[in-house]
């Protein structure tokens, strides 16, 4: 209906990623606008139009699109119109005045006209234009017929004193048209939006709005002087440039053939657009300036645009956020329309699958999808386009480099209000080393199916639950069914098995493991055969408790028949079982690393998905309460208006406000709507705290805030902090230092936090469930007063300063600093329990855990350590002693050596 390339056309390049409206969103933005609206191509045809446009000129849209002015007006006015337009396309410029305008139904308007061009990435311009109806005039055009239509409020003045010159004649119909123009003029000044001041050639005022004195303030007796000096006084006060304005001021007067256009910024914050344009007389058909005698003044245009301004500002920033969350989620984001043909692609796009933005934007989907899985894509498609709901899939893809990889596709179709699918939103992981490393697992499985030694699984009662091809072989079974028939007793003579149960278990039961010469029993022959044995226990990882045994065994029967053959051989033995062992450590190296994948994964679009679907309707209902507010307090004073004009009302009027109790309505409504506003903004904080810890899959390591994540972190877990009835709430005390940007995988390092601030709380309710609150002494006391204006971080064990019995409240410190030359220290401590010695040896081993089943799974500090340790170069360590709370102190480098 309307031009294709102006609703169609993306953004210019630099915008690529930006939001993409489709053409039924746009028509029912523009709809929504009270105002006409218009846009108009290169060739002054009209391409866009709202219904209120349509409705002010009175013709359908049907008419209107594709034609012109010259279609519709009659050609002088179209002729000046497009004189304009070609001004506002050449020129860039935007332009504003006021006119009249005479509809199709005969009816003649005040308007004010603004025009302004756009231009698309491929050159193409358009005139975008608003209007205001400032005054319905029927009579306008008659009065006006017989000295032409005047464009702005200047051109109406000249208008006037053309007609006062006629008035020289005694013609009664003369003066009834003056005074008619006369009553037009003040109308029009009033009804401006804009604050008018007229100054005549000998800076007398001549005239001014309300709005004028209203801006500026101005009390009413020194206009009433009407000499111009006195309020330029009251005005040059209130400027942050008064230099400036009075020397553009006295420019303009010494200039009367010019007109002038800026913005003025007061100190009150508030921003005025101000126009000035002489008053003179034309002459001529072509519109001749007279000489410089015929100059009659100056009028002076003011409009307050401080909250367009402030909006514009706004609105930048939230689309800067819109694009940086875009841009910044370690998830490739493609849109694709229903031609499958891509209208969006970020960075992590252009990083997983190589190709930039310029190179995919309109290129269809089948470039970065291989031939033998196009079958499957194509069902999915159809699938998404008859709208059966999201997608989640498995496919190959294909890099500009032409490497074959992994993809997880998240993908939704993206329904109109109308109900028709305008498009596709992709979201996709890169998992092709997660797949790796669960094919690197397969091998392992592999190597232990076919290895020559005895490898076996029992359970914690000896019942046989796995048994590899080599160790049937060497007991003399035939399969593993049979295998799973047999117990742990039946592979052991009576003796060895007594020395299992009584010395090998317990062993391995208190170290986790235990290796050494033993003996197992074949089947077929009763003969004990010397094994070398390596014997562990797996614990789960949630709980911590053991729930297998298993057992490496080596045959070392010729070993024992030769002093030789048993030295070589003793020798392999150690040497194959130090393999398996760093086998089993890189097995749980391996499990670690998936777990917390898959965990980080997860979490990090969790948390992005909430903070985004929280953050449409917060910023919906964020953006509606200041109108709401305004309207509400529109609403009470029209109220007290009627109150004042109309103090006794009917009866039933007065019965229905005691009804509601007016009064309190009145008084409390406002405050409801602060309260929604206080409201709604912690949730924006809320979802910005939980933008920020979203970061945990980012893969690059960056400079950043430290504070930022661990405020993120403290955000998160302000449900945990807040009191109930089992303890008060737990304070945070906060000594950073000033720290630079410091470089590391910030999502990483916010997890860290994570855990060790869980693990702090989770001490504190430990504590406080105990019963055991106090009674630590005066250290606490004496740290305290000594650490009052010391920026170093105190230490545990009467260096850091904890509450104690004389001040119970449970405590969390942290604590920041920058050591030279390149070190950055982070202190958290708490006032909890403490920590054991012997627990604390065993603190960051993998599935070591103190906590109660289905608390703990032994991953988290393990996995800090493994995240501050390899990934950044630095130190974990806790410093406790039971009773005196618990010290973590992480130490990593300012800025990471890229050179190893």
């Amino acid at each position: 209906m309307n031009h294709p390339r102006f609703l169609d056309n993306p953004a210019p390049k630099q915008n690529t990623q930006q939001q993409n409206f489709s053409p039924a969103f746009l028509h029912q933005m523009i709809n929504g606008i009270s105002d006409p609206i218009f846009v108009k191509d290169r060739q002054h045809r009209w391409v866009l139009l709202n219904d209120t446009y349509c409705d002010f000129v009175g013709h359908s849209r049907e008419e209107l699109i594709g034609k012109s002015d010259d279609d519709f007006f009659p050609q002088a006015e179209a002729d000046v119109c497009r004189q304009k337009d070609e001004l506002v396309f050449t020129a860039n410029i935007t332009n504003e005045n006021q006119d009249l305008f005479t509809n199709a139904q005969g009816i003649t308007h005040l308007i004010s006209t603004k025009k302004s061009c756009f231009e698309d990435e491929t050159g193409n311009k358009f005139l975008v234009g608003s209007i205001r109806d400032i005054i319905l005039q029927n009579e306008a055009g008659k009065v006006l017929g017989m000295t032409g239509r005047a464009t702005d409020l200047t051109e109406l003045m000249q208008k006037s004193e053309a007609l006062r010159e006629t008035l020289e004649e005694p013609d009664r119909q003369a003066e009834s048209d003056l005074h008619r123009i006369n009553a037009l003029l003040e109308a029009q000044q009033e009804a401006s939006i804009d604050g008018i001041l007229i100054i005549d050639e000998n800076r007398k005022i001549v005239s001014f709005n309300q709005k004028f004195s209203q801006l500026w303030q101005i009390p009413a007796a020194l206009l009433q002087t009407r000499d111009a000096r006195q309020p330029l006084g009251w005005v040059l006060d209130q400027l942050i440039n008064p230099d400036e304005f009075l020397a553009k001021v006295e420019y303009l007067y010494q200039h009367p053939q010019e007109s002038s256009r800026d913005e003025i910024f007061l100190k009150s914050g508030k921003i005025f657009d101000r126009y000035s344009a002489p008053v003179r007389k034309q002459q001529g058909a072509c519109g001749e300036v007279s000489p410089l005698k015929d100059y009659y003044g100056r009028i002076w245009y003011y409009r307050d645009i401080t909250e367009y301004k402030q909006a514009e500002a706004e609105l930048r920033a939230s689309q800067q956020r819109l694009t940086l969350l875009i841009e910044q989620t370690p998830l490739a984001i493609i849109e694709w329309n229903t031609n499958f043909e891509i209208q969006t692609w970020n960075r992590a796009a252009e990083r997983i699958f190589g190709y930039t933005t310029e190179e995919m934007l309109g290129n269809p989907f089948e470039i970065i999808v291989p031939e033998n899985v196009r079958k499957q894509v194509n069902e999915i498609i159809t699938a998404l386009l008859t709208q059966r709901g999201g997608s989640f899939s498995v496919n190959e893809n294909v890099t500009k480099d032409g490497r074959t990889m992994v993809c997880e596709w998240y993908n939704n179709p993206l329904v109109a209000p109308d109900g028709q699918v305008i498009g596709v939103a992709s979201m996709v992981l890169d998992i092709t080393e997660r797949k790796r490393a669960e094919e690197e697992q397969q091998k392992f499985v592999a190597l232990i199916e076919n290895s020559s030694d005895f490898i076996g699984m029992a359970s914690m009662e000896g019942q046989i639950l796995y048994v590899n091809p080599a160790g049937l072989k060497m007991v003399g079974l035939s399969s593993l069914e049979v295998a799973k028939t047999k117990l742990l007793v039946d592979f052991h003579s009576p003796e060895a098995f007594a020395e299992l149960i009584e010395q090998i278990i317990p062993l391995m039961s208190q170290h986790g493991f235990w290796q050494g010469e033993f003996r197992h029993r074949h089947f077929q022959t009763g003969i004990d055969i010397p094994t070398d044995c390596s014997l562990f226990m797996v614990k789960h990882p949630e709980t911590g408790e053991p729930f297998c045994q298993v057992a490496v065994v080596r045959d070392i029967t010729e070993r024992k028949q030769a002093k030789e053959a048993l030295l070589k051989s003793e020798a392999q033995l150690r040497q194959q079982a130090q393999e398996l062992k760093e086998a089993l450590r890189e097995l749980q190296h391996t499990q670690t690393h998936l777990i917390q994948s898959e965990k980080m994964s997860s979490l990090g679009q969790l948390v992005a998905g909430v903070a985004h679907e929280i953050n449409n309707p917060v910023n919906f209902i964020y953006g509606n309460l200041t109108p709401a507010k305004e309207y509400t307090q529109d609403l009470l004073a029209l109220l007290q208006l009627y109150q004042s004009h109309y103090p006794e009302p009917m009866l039933e009027i007065q019965d229905f406000a005691e009804l509601i109790e007016l009064d309190f309505l009145k008084s409390d409504l406002p405050q409801i709507i602060n309260s929604m506003k206080v409201g709604a903004d912690r949730i924006r904080e809320i979802v910005l705290s939980l933008r920020t810890f979203s970061r945990l899959d980012e893969a690059e390591m960056k400079a950043v805030d430290i504070h930022e994540g661990i405020g993120s972190t403290l955000m998160i877990l302000q449900s945990r902090l807040k009191g109930n009835d089992q303890r008060p709430t737990i304070e945070i005390i906060k000594e950073y230092g000033k720290l630079p940007l410091v470089e590391c995988y910030a999502g990483q390092l916010n997890q860290v936090f994570m855990n060790i601030l869980s693990n702090a709380i989770d001490a504190l309710e430990e504590r406080v469930g105990s019963g055991d609150e106090g009674d630590e002494g005066d250290e606490g006391d004496e740290a305290d007063k000594g650490d009052k204006g010391n920026n170093q971080c105190p230490m545990p064990n009467a260096q850091f300063s904890m509450p104690n019995a004389q001040c119970p409240m449970p405590t969390i410190r942290i604590c920041t600093q920058l050591q030279e030359p390149n070190q950055v220290t982070i202190r958290i401590a708490d006032n909890g329990l403490g920590i054991p010695a012997d627990v604390n040896k065993q603190l960051f081993d993998p599935f070591f855990t103190t906590k109660p089943i289905g608390k703990g799974t032994g991953m988290g500090l393990a996995i800090s350590y493994q995240i501050i340790t390899e990934r950044h170069g630095g130190s974990l360590e806790c410093l406790s002693q039971p009773g005196q709370g618990a010290e973590f102190v992480i130490r990593i480098p300012l800025i990471q050596d890229t050179s190893t």
